[in-house]
């Protein structure tokens, strides 16, 4: 996780959440 949750955007939930898990 290199981006906090509250810098997290709707458009980078989705991307982001892939390589988070």
């Amino acid at each position: 996780m290199a981006v906090p949750k509250r810098k997290m955007s709707r458009s980078n939930t989705r991307h982001r959440r892939s390589q988070w898990k």
